[in-house]
C-alpha cells in the first residue's frame, strides 16, 4: 500500500537499475519509486560470481523489518546451485512491518529455522547474510558441542578471498549489517549430527 524500491546490494550494475530512487539514474532519467501496484525492471548482468543481497532501498525499517530482502547468488557459467552442500542463511529481524526495540531475529524468514542436514566428510559452503536492520552487528558460531569447530573463508562480500587467506581457523565471525561471507567446513563424520549455530547480538 505504500512504495518501495528494490537495491540489489553489493553488485557493480548501471545506476538506474541500482534501486535508489530520487538519486540513481542521469539528469531526464532518474530512478523512480516503485509505487502500489506498479512494477520496475532492473537489468544487468552480474559482473562476477559471489553471494550477494536485494533488499528495499525506501529507507522504511518496516519494509525491512517485515522481509523485503533476499540472497542473490551469482555462479561461473558452467556452475549448478546444489542446496545439499551449498547453504544461504540470511540474518533479519522479524518485525511484520512494524519494527520495535527487541525484535526476534529470524534465519530465512523463520524464528525457529529448520536443521540443515550436512554430509560428513563433504565439503559445504555457508553463504551467510546480515540484513537486520537498525545497524544489528551479530556474532555467529558454529559449534560442536561447546567449541566452535574449523572453517575457512572463502569470498567475502562478493569477492573471492585470495589463496593466502583461504585458512582454517575457529567458526566465530562477527558479520555487520550488510555484509556478507562465505565459509566452507567439511564436516567430520563424529560430529556430523551434533553441530549448533549460534546467533548472538
Amino acid at each position: 500500500s505504500e512504495p518501495t524500491a528494490i537495491h540489489w546490494h553489493g553488485i557493480e550494475l548501471d545506476s538506474y537499475n541500482d534501486g535508489v530512487p530520487g538519486f540513481g539514474g542521469t539528469t531526464g532519467s532518474v530512478t523512480p519509486p516503485v509505487l502500489a501496484g506498479g512494477r520496475f525492471t532492473a537489468r544487468f548482468t552480474p559482473p562476477r560470481a559471489g553471494t550477494f543481497i536485494y533488499h528495499t532501498h525506501w529507507h522504511n525499517a518496516g519494509q525491512l523489518a517485515g522481509g523485503i530482502y533476499g540472497p542473490l547468488v551469482v555462479l561461473e557459467p558452467g556452475q549448478t546451485y546444489d542446496p545439499a552442500t551449498d547453504h544461504i542463511v540470511v540474518l533479519g529481524l522479524d518485525g511484520a512491518y512494524r519494527p520495535a526495540p527487541n525484535e526476534p531475529f529470524v534465519v530465512n524468514g523463520e524464528r525457529k529455522p529448520r536443521p540443515v542436514e550436512l554430509r560428513p566428510g563433504v565439503a559445504h559452503r555457508f553463504r551467510f547474510i546480515n540484513i537486520t536492520a537498525d545497524n544489528v552487528a551479530l556474532t555467529m558460531q558454529l559449534l560442536s558441542r561447546f567449541d566452535p569447530i574449523q572453517w575457512t573463508l572463502v569470498a567475502k562480500d562478493g569477492a573471492q578471498t585470495p589463496p593466502s587467506q583461504q585458512t582454517a581457523r575457529p567458526a566465530r565471525q562477527l558479520v555487520s549489517v550488510g555484509e556478507t561471507y562465505d565459509f566452507e567446513i567439511a564436516p567430520p563424520s563424529e560430529s556430523a549430527a551434533n553441530l549448533w549455530f549460534e546467533l548472538r547480538r
